[in-house]
């Protein structure tokens, strides 16, 4: 398939696994708990880390569940998988309004909500992508994730205003809203796997505007509801850069509605080999790819490099306002991770395309530590944009190198369940990371923390660039010399 081609055909495929994922599990939670620490400190009377100890819940949830998601990607598909996870998500997103007060009903709800979202994370979205792009996997992923970034900044200064207006409780119930308006009705019409129903044979297609209308409806309240917060911000500040950006990532979730509205989604998936009427892709099983050396040294690595790095962002506004910094400025400054998210998987998703994928991660993945250092001491303005763009963009290529380094050193034929089973060790870090970061800053400060973090975040990125050569090439293929029994035993070795 020309480069070209790939995009031609794949990119509704690719917009609704931008859109899920934007408006997941991975992105939601997150990026708006910074904001409800307040008003629950304020209504309970809990410390920040009882708070964000729900994380850590969250994390165990999505740590179990992680492989069986993958495992029902595999069986049952993940267009079925991520459809159905969209609405459980939503109604469980709805439910952490239903807190009381009582810290187990707490944990609960939000361990349920990993159970029920699950589905709702790359694990699923990023498989289509693997099998709709091939010499441009790396970018297609990096557009798809950077929804993310967007939908995330977006929603926390959604969060934001709804919380100061009308409550958490409420906030949560419109948080929880947006995946059923926006994302379902964008995946139902086009997140489609290559052994899924194609577009032009669906006849759901014929009514793809009504259908649609819903999704665009959605994006313009979700973008009404934010510039009520960030309008304010805007004019004390100017056209500061997390006004701007802000204002841009508005503009930018309306491309995927109204491409799909002008634009034929119809097309065709690229032709891959079959048997008995099943696609048949090559790779490793996860039974095979856990007795790898490559897949425990990528588990042990994304345990405290998602730490580092997935810790820090739901923590920047209580950090910043630890160094000075009003909730509004440290609010529209965690904002700018947004930013560098949408830039460093566009980068990073380009140069894996080009460049040795374990060589361009060890350098997004390892200079963030140096902007953590930066947060130490005494923190200007200047000086916490740029640390907030560094952490960003390091940030923002985690999921995509997971993805494609799965693709890469393990194929496509187990790819959910090996990708599922590898997020659960991700999970881990990211998921705990938030807990134990700000326990350790309430007990020996954030400049001790960030500063232990940096180091951690550094070391263990070395080992990624021991990977080696990439073991399976061009759309799942594997080599001929790793198609043999040896080459598999090779593989284990």
């Amino acid at each position: 398939m020309a480069e070209t081609g790939e995009f031609k055909r794949g990119w509704p495929v690719l917009s609704a696994a931008a859109v899920g994922v934007g408006l997941g599990l991975s992105p939601l939670p997150f990026y708006t708990i910074d904001v409800m620490v307040g008003p629950l400190s304020a209504e309970f009377g809990w410390t920040r880390g009882q708070v964000y100890s729900a994380l850590a819940i969250y994390t165990l949830g999505a740590f179990f569940m992680s492989p069986v998601i993958g495992w029902m990607a595999e069986r049952f598909g993940a267009r079925r998988v991520a459809l159905i996870s969209i609405v459980t998500f939503s109604l469980s997103m709805m439910g952490l309004s239903l807190n009381t007060g009582n810290i187990p009903l707490y944990f609960a709800l939000w361990f349920l909500l990993a159970v029920a979202g699950v589905g709702t994370l790359p694990i699923t979205f990023t498989r289509p992508i693997n099998n709709w792009f091939d010499k441009r996997r790396g970018i297609a992923l990096g557009i798809a994730l950077i929804a993310t970034g967007v939908f995330g900044a977006l929603a926390k200064s959604f969060a934001q205003y709804i919380v100061s207006t009308d409550g958490w409780r409420t906030a949560y119930v419109l948080l929880g809203l947006l995946p059923l308006i926006i994302a379902l009705p964008i995946a139902y019409l086009s997140l489609r796997d290559i052994s899924d129903e194609p577009a032009r044979d669906a006849a759901i297609t014929r009514f793809k505007v009504p259908v649609l209308a819903i999704s665009l409806g959605g994006a313009i309240w979700l973008i009404y509801m934010s510039l009520k917060f960030v309008w304010p911000q805007y004019e004390a500040q100017g056209l500061a850069l997390q006004n701007i950006m802000a204002f841009a990532f508005m503009a930018l979730i309306l491309v995927p509605p109204l491409a799909m509205m002008i634009f034929p989604i119809n097309t065709a998936p690229p032709e891959v080999s079959r048997e008995g009427g099943k696609v048949v892709l090559p790779g490793m099983t996860l039974g095979e790819t856990v007795r790898t050396w490559r897949f425990w040294l990528l588990a042990v690595c994304f345990v405290p490099i998602s730490y580092a790095l997935g810790a820090i962002i739901p923590s920047l506004v209580p950090l910043l306002a630890s160094k000075g910094f009003s909730v509004p400025d440290a609010v529209g400054l965690a904002t700018l991770t947004g930013l560098a998210v949408l830039m460093g998987r566009l980068v990073g998703g380009w140069l894996i395309d080009h460049f040795w994928a374990p060589g361009v991660a060890f350098i997004f993945l390892a200079s963030p530590a140096l902007a953590l250092y930066f947060l130490t001491g005494e923190v200007s303005p200047a000086i916490a944009t740029l640390a907030i763009l560094m952490i960003g963009f390091g940030a923002g290529v985690e999921y995509d190198f997971m993805a494609y380094l799965v693709s890469k050193y393990f194929g496509m034929k187990s790819y959910s369940a090996i990708y599922g089973a590898l997020y659960g060790f991700f999970a881990a870090g990211a998921g705990f990371g938030p807990t134990i970061m700000n326990n350790f800053a309430d007990s020996h400060g954030w400049d001790w923390t960030l500063s232990k973090s940096a180091i951690l975040l550094f070391v263990f990125t070395v080992p990624i660039l021991f990977l080696g050569r990439y073991r399976y090439t061009t759309h799942g293929l594997v080599e001929a010399k790793e198609e043999t029994a040896e080459g598999v035993a090779r593989a284990q070795a």
